[in-house]
């Protein structure tokens, strides 16, 4: 996906308004495997993907970490 973006100039798909959709959409962007997100993050792999693809809601205090997270690094993409 990077590359496209690259290609592209832009990103052509919308960042989602939730956080695990923004995550989702962060992941992807940068083209990330789940074990990478969880070393830039500090986060256990296992985790990340029960949050993403298993449906499994974060609780609050995760929430938080995850929004700062996304404050600090989605703010570089296209």
């Amino acid at each position: 996906m990077p590359a496209i973006i690259r290609f592209l100039g832009y990103v052509p798909f919308p960042c989602p308004e939730d956080t695990l959709g923004r995550l989702r959409y962060f992941k992807m962007v940068n083209g990330l495997s789940f074990e990478r997100l969880g070393a830039v993050m500090g986060r256990d792999p296992e985790q990340l993907l029960d949050w993403i693809s298993r449906g499994m809601r974060p609780c609050k205090r995760n929430i938080r970490s995850i929004n700062q997270f996304l404050q600090h690094n989605l703010k570089n993409i296209y």
